[in-house]
């Protein structure tokens, strides 16, 4: 009965990761997403670099002849974490019209 009632006085934390392949790109939606969250009158933890994944691939270059010559291809992916512990009171509007660029996922949790 006790616990019901701290849940509803509590306000909700959002955890907004941002992934992107384009670092240039991403810190720049970090950037919109901090400024609006500070706007709002958010208290802010991040933004926290997480570690790059690096996905390597191996192309040959040639079908049949040539099997010792390959080509190597690289995908990195960039993320942040941007922790919300305090929510201000248009928090939550302003992230709704939030415009991020494409090639840049944004995944929000509230808990």
């Amino acid at each position: 009965m006790i616990m019901s009632a701290v849940k509803k006085d509590q306000t909700p934390k959002l955890r907004i990761k941002l992934k992107s392949y384009d670092v240039r790109m991403l810190e720049a939606a970090v950037a919109k997403v901090l400024g609006l969250l500070v706007k709002s009158g958010a208290e802010v933890k991040g933004p926290i670099p997480l570690p790059k994944r690096r996905k390597v691939y191996t192309v040959l270059r040639s079908n049949f002849k040539f099997k010792k010559s390959r080509e190597q291809f690289e995908r990195i992916s960039y993320t942040r974490l941007v922790d919300v512990t305090e929510t201000g009171p248009k928090t939550v509007e302003y992230l709704q019209t939030l415009s991020i660029p494409v090639g840049i996922l944004v995944d929000i949790k509230v808990f």
